[in-house]
């Protein structure tokens, strides 16, 4: 079965929305490299967040310094805060510097759905 050039093109298109729908862009105040001794951190291995609940005090701003210690690319989305650190490679880190929301609020990684944390403001 021979594929028309227009059907090769809308099956290329698919695939590469398929394989980059999940990743997002940087976004926020996030920046290659540590913070510091007083930063928060979070580890991505692969599937899991660790921890995967943070608790900080409402309206103080951190840094938390996020390492990528899985065999997968991983990234630490905050949706309510419009914050994503971008894709993480195995063996980097970033920093992401917010001020944490009065509540609950869920941290995630785009690439993979059930990878899931939150934080709990004090």
């Amino acid at each position: 079965m021979k594929l028309s050039s227009s059907t090769s093109v809308v099956v290329l298109v698919v695939t590469v929305v398929a394989l980059t729908g999940c990743a997002r862009e940087r976004s926020g105040d996030v920046h290659e490299g540590s913070a510091g001794s007083d930063a928060v951190e979070v580890v991505l291995e692969d599937d899991a967040f660790v921890p995967d609940g943070l608790s900080l005090e409402a309206g103080t701003e951190v840094d938390v310094e996020v390492r990528n210690q899985g065999s997968n690319d991983h990234n630490f989305t905050i949706d309510a805060l419009d914050l994503s650190t971008g894709t993480i490679e195995p063996g980097h880190m970033v920093t992401a510097t917010f001020v944490v929301p009065n509540g609950t609020t869920e941290y995630h990684c785009t690439f993979h759905p059930g990878m899931r944390g939150e934080i709990l403001a004090s």
